[in-house]
Parts: C-alpha cells; structure tokens; sequence
C-alpha cells in the first residue's frame, strides 16, 4: 500500500531555494548560530522569521501542529553517517521533503579569553556528531579532557561563553562554527580542527504540502515497512534494479511496532513523476509492503 497520496500538482518549485517565503515561521534546531540555522537561511536569508527549537522531534512538531510553516533537521554527515534522530521522525510524521542542501562544516574550537587565567581547558562541550568528528584532534591535543554532548552546537557555545566573568572559571571549550564565536563572543583558539577536509552535512527542508516539479536530477525518499520473513530486503529492492533507479541511501532502522520488526529508509536518484520510479512504486504496491512516500525534490549541488 501506497501510503502517502502521489500529488500531480505541482505545489512549489525550488529553483531558487533563497528566495522562499519564510511564512509564519521556520523551525531549526537552535539556537541561534547552528549549522541548521546556517543552513536555513541558505533557503530564507538572514532575517526569516525563526523558530528554535532544543530538539529535532521538536522541529516535526512545529510545522506539524501550525506553529511554522518549514522545518530544516540534519540528516546525514559525511564523516559519522545517519542523524538517525531524523530517519526516525519520519515514521510518524506527514511532513515532505521540499528540498536538501549540503553544508561545508568547517569545526572550530571555541573559549573565553579568561579560560587562560583560569587552569586553561578542562571539559569541551558540542553535539555528539561534531565530537565523532573532530575525534582524531581531540585525540591527539586533548587526550583525557573530558568531552561533554549537548543538544547542539550553538548550546556548546553558549554553555562556553556563560563561563566569562565567573570568579570561578570551570575550563568550559565548545566546538562550534565561526557564526556562533560571532554571536556569543568567543575566543577561536583552533580552526578547521575537523578531521576530514571534506566533512559535510545534508539538510533537509520540511513541509506540510511541497510536492515540487520533476527538474531531470532528482531524488526521491521513502520508508518502506517489512514483515521480518526471509527475502524481504530482496524483494523490496528488486524493482530498483528492474526499472534502472539508482539508489543513494539504504538505511534500516527498527520500526518500533514490534520487537525485531524493521523499517528501510531509501533515497534514489529520480522524481515520482519519472516513468521508471512510476513503475518502481506500483512494483512495490504489488508487494506486502508499506510505502511511504517522503518527497521527490531537486538533488543539491555538491560543495
């Protein structure tokens, strides 16, 4: 069964993703200064309406229940994979995907001035992705410091910065990006400490309703539930191989239905209105399968 209804119309085209109305509001896990927050205003320009949230469940809720008109989460690093928060969400959600965009994430590790006067670096702070992928610098410079994670990038830099002035500095470091030294007036004590040159995170645009127009270089992404019988992984991507489509993205995740029961989150290349990702989706229906369809929307351009 097909569960999401496949939209003719189009509703909106992204061929110039900076210059989309913001409308009421647009989530992203905050706060201010992520790489979400820099991310979405790669689509809404610095002076969106923005809605912050702490958690990225929180950014589905905010545009399910009206509160924004657009959700932005991370879905993927190049470095330490999936952002399986994200993969999960889906499974409850009735938001699409509208768009991606592909983010250069350029790692800084970030103090007060003072934290010198006070016994120096004690305990660095950041979300667990960026931990995970400044592993090697830490290893190598800071071996035995205490590594703190918190909700987000922005949070770690603002956990930093409330150490200035203390009488008591607690040797707090956070590593965050460039924007959020800027905004909460932190000290760069190393830059580009990331330990792939190419460390890169996908994002993705949320909506309620954003079925965009086929554009000759698409993806496309869905969650396909399986009963846990032998051969149901083959037969689920058997019509990939059958119709020519592409796939960029395999990934299982428990469905949380029963114990041992699995859901496959898949992206390929080509949008629901192609002819072969047409026959590839009624080939599935024809299965005992559970199809939901997530989006088909503009694949981005490699930075």
């Amino acid at each position: 069964m097909l569960v999401t209804t496949l939209r003719q119309q189009t509703m909106m085209t992204m061929a110039t993703p900076n210059k989309l109305d913001p409308g009421i509001g647009v989530a992203f896990l905050g706060p201010a200064g992520t790489y979400t927050h820099e991310a979405a205003q790669s689509w809404f320009g610095a002076e969106a309406p923005w809605e912050p949230v702490t958690d990225i469940r929180d950014v589905f809720t905010a545009v399910e229940t009206g509160k924004a008109d657009w959700g932005v989460v991370p879905v993927e690093n190049s470095t330490e994979g999936s952002i399986t928060v994200t993969l999960d969400a889906f499974a409850a959600s009735s938001l699409q995907i509208c768009a991606e965009y592909l983010l250069r994430i350029r790692h800084c590790l970030l103090a007060t001035p003072a934290i010198f006067s006070y016994g120096g670096i004690k305990r660095i702070v950041s979300h667990p992705q960026s931990l995970g992928q400044c592993r090697d610098y830490l290893n190598k410079y800071y071996p035995g410091i205490e590594l703190c994670a918190v909700s987000s990038n922005a949070e770690a830099a603002r956990l930093a910065a409330q150490a200035h002035g203390q009488e008591t500095h607690d040797g707090v470091a956070a590593i965050a990006g460039h924007a959020a030294a800027r905004l909460y007036g932190l000290q760069i004590v190393a830059e580009s400490i990331e330990d792939t040159h190419d460390n890169t995170t996908r994002f993705l645009l949320l909506g309620r309703a954003c079925t965009t127009s086929s554009t000759g270089k698409d993806k496309t992404s869905l969650l396909i539930s399986a009963p846990n019988e032998p051969g149901t992984l083959f037969h689920a991507l058997e019509p990939f191989h059958r119709y020519g489509v592409s796939l960029t993205k395999l990934e299982t995740r428990p469905s949380r239905r029963t114990a041992w029961s699995f859901a496959f989150y898949v992206e390929f290349e080509g949008h629901v209105l192609d002819e072969n990702v047409k026959s590839t989706l009624h080939a599935l229906q024809t299965l005992k399968l559970e199809v939901k369809w997530l989006g088909s929307y503009p694949q981005a351009m490699a930075v």
